[in-house]
């Protein structure tokens, strides 16, 4: 194109045909010919246009393309600077030429006059960079009554169990020479369980669910067990049978019967030694407390002052109280005033846990769908109860 058409040129173009066609009209050869030149100025003002946007385009391109050659050259100096026997690739040229482009726009400034990025500025690079996620979950520890451990577990198919139990034994008496003998019989009793049902509801929003950096369902279910163990440890020591498992230290007499300490708000080894003689030969019996009364009786000591707890020597032997086995039940009230801190008990004799085949998951996105909540409610049915008094004795703190 010989000479260059400029927009202007397109506008004086425009109004010099307006005035031919108010002069002439459309008819002329005046007008015929202006409106050619218009024409013409058009075209050439719409290739320039044309030229202007393909230039544009292929700077973005260029520019893109820059970028991603860029990356790729710090990509390959950081691989290289993690390489045994290489420099750190932050001393070298390339990199401090990479932040100068970065900064400044240019790969003229010297170094001293460039400004140093840094993570502990947000608007100087900090906002950059992102904290590492931890793949595991510190968790606090949860304390839990063995009560399974020790006590008969039975698993049934409905809500309740009847266990038959011998209450007496007949009586053998002895007769002189003809005599007739007296008639007796044993006696018979029976202990019902009910397994009750123990229930946990998580609710979580959908947002948490897709966002979150970990299995959700999965830490919540194992969450849900946890708090099972918890519920029903608690229940199996302490319960009052009002829709939930009686408590070893609820059974039927058993406070009424306990041993009281001769001291006040004290435990005395004397009270313990006594109270392994109120259980009857043939049961397999240990003591049982919490920690906190456990490391009271760790520094009790005999009259001869020898230490009452004593750590177990051979291999495979448990640590005794008074030659005696313990387990740390940690929902057993501490030592004061009123408590029964300690029990000695037969708990495979003693108490009896039922559980009902099966846990319920129920997984609901409807409820509160206009909230985007999903509810997971878990359901399980179980229950505990003494069922032999005589195989437990409770120890009781004097006031």
């Amino acid at each position: 194109m010989a000479d260059e058409v400029t927009a202007n040129d397109v506008m004086v173009a425009i109004k010099e045909l307006r005035e031919t066609v108010k002069t002439h009209g459309t008819e002329s050869a005046e007008f015929k010919e202006k409106a050619e030149k218009m024409e013409s100025d058009f075209a050439a003002q719409e290739a320039k246009n044309q030229e202007l946007l393909q230039a544009q385009e292929a700077a973005k391109k260029e520019a893109g393309e820059l970028m991603d050659r860029v990356k790729a050259m710090e990509l390959d100096l950081v691989k290289a600077s993690s390489n045994p026997g290489n420099v750190d690739y932050k001393t070298l040229p390339e990199y401090k030429a990479l932040q100068k482009f970065y900064t400044q726009g240019t790969m003229s400034l010297d170094v001293d006059d460039i400004k140093a990025l840094r993570t502990d500025v947000d608007t100087q690079g900090g906002y950059l960079t992102t904290p590492e996620m931890d793949n595991v979950i510190l968790k606090e520890i949860v304390e839990v009554s063995p009560m399974r451990s020790f006590a008969r577990v039975r698993t049934v198919s409905k809500k309740q169990l009847e266990m038959p139990k011998r209450t007496g034994i007949p009586t053998a008496t002895y007769e002189g020479e003809a005599d007739a003998g007296s008639d007796s019989e044993s006696d018979y009793g029976l202990e019902t369980l009910n397994a009750f049902r123990q229930t946990v509801t998580i609710p979580y929003t959908l947002d948490l669910l897709m966002d979150a950096d970990f299995n959700l369902e999965s830490e919540i279910t194992g969450d849900v067990a946890l708090a099972f163990a918890k519920g029903e440890g608690m229940n199996f020591v302490l319960g009052d049978s009002v829709k939930k498992p009686q408590g070893l230290l609820e059974g039927a007499g058993l406070q009424a019967g306990a041993r009281e300490t001769a001291g006040s708000g004290a435990i005395s080894w004397k009270d313990l030694l006594l109270l392994t003689g109120d259980l009857k030969e043939g049961y397999n019996p240990m003591f049982g407390m919490n920690r906190t009364t456990l490391a009271q009786l760790r520094i009790l000591e005999d009259t001869a002052g020898n230490p009452v707890w004593q750590a177990g020597m051979a291999p495979n032997a448990p640590n005794t109280i008074g030659g005696e086995n313990y387990a740390v039940f940690q929902d057993m009230p501490s030592i004061a005033a009123g408590n029964f801190p300690v029990f000695y008990a037969d708990l495979a004799m003693a108490y009896t846990i039922i559980d009902r085949t099966g846990v319920s998951i129920v997984r609901d996105e409807y409820a509160k769908k206009r909230q985007a909540i999903i509810e997971m409610t878990f359901h399980r049915y179980n229950g505990g109860q003494v069922v032999m008094p005589e195989a437990v004795k409770l120890l009781k703190v004097a006031a």
